[in-house]
């Protein structure tokens, strides 16, 4: 009878340690905003991202400056040399923050704009103002960005996904508490504590791979949906991909080396010799 409440209490605390674990993740790393905005800060590293994001800005900046002729041409060339070299301006640091943090108010927390047509979005304002401030020192002119720059990325489906996940999020904590518990139920229980150490420690490594496998394979499913938007949307996509991938393996890193601990301690546990009454 002790076996099999071991065995049911340890099935139901790997289920519950599967699901936890990348709720958790999600938590702590999307929806909460200093979370995500640590994620996203080192996008702007990436040549090829740059690329993406200073035409992006300087294409909306050029396009509304309403100058046409020989200024037009002048301040065109000045914008776009400006926005290629905006990552050495000494306010990008502050404005990709910014960027990062707007962004993220739009997707978790406030209520996205018509425009966006049930979209994730990126405010890229904080980028805008802190070209145009640039092209104006070196032009000694006035020109006037769009007052906001808010792009649309991803799809609608991928916007519900996040919806979803982000109102399950907070359940994670009371599901990794259960898993806690439910794992310490499963090794008192057992007749044999080592034996239990071993397996579950074991079932932990498998969950670690398979949720790994899982992340990598969705995350590139994700990016292949937005294929047909090539530049900013899709650079942008496939850099949070690769971090969203680096950070989720660190969780996934620690959760395998709690199984293998585990394992190491089964094994400990059942080399030593039984006490005799």
């Amino acid at each position: 009878m002790r076996t099999v409440a071991s065995f049911l209490l340890g099935l139901l605390a790997l289920v519950a340690v599967a699901g936890a674990a990348p709720g958790l993740w999600f938590e702590r790393t999307i929806v909460d905003e200093s979370g995500y905005v640590s994620l996203v800060a080192p996008l702007g590293d990436d040549p090829e991202f740059r690329t993406a994001l200073a035409d992006t800005v300087a294409d909306a900046v050029v396009s509304d400056t309403g100058l046409d002729g020989v200024a037009g041409r002048a301040a065109d060339g000045v914008v776009r040399r400006v926005a290629d070299g905006m990552t050495e301006l000494s306010g990008f640091d502050a404005a990709w923050t910014e960027v990062n943090t707007l962004s993220h108010r739009l997707n978790v927390t406030d209520m996205p704009p018509a425009e966006l047509d049930g979209r994730l979005g990126v405010d890229l304002s904080p980028m805008v103002d802190l070209v145009v401030d640039a092209a104006n020192r070196r032009l000694g002119t006035q020109l006037q960005g769009p007052s906001d720059l808010v792009v649309a990325v991803g799809t609608p489906e991928q916007r519900d996904v996040v919806d979803r996940l982000r109102e399950l999020a907070p359940w994670s904590w009371a599901l990794g508490g259960a898993a806690v518990l439910l794992l310490a139920g499963a090794v008192a229980a057992a007749r044999r504590r080592g034996s239990a150490l071993v397996l579950l420690g074991l079932g932990l490594v498998a969950i670690a791979a398979v949720e790994m496998i899982l992340a990598v394979a969705g995350g590139d499913r994700v990016v292949d949906e937005v294929a047909a938007g090539a530049g900013f949307g899709r650079s942008l996509m496939e850099q949070v991909h690769d971090e969203a991938v680096r950070s989720y393996a660190v969780w996934m890193a620690a959760l395998a080396i709690a199984g293998a601990v585990s394992v190491v301690s089964g094994l400990v546990v059942r080399s030593r010799p039984e006490a005799r009454p």
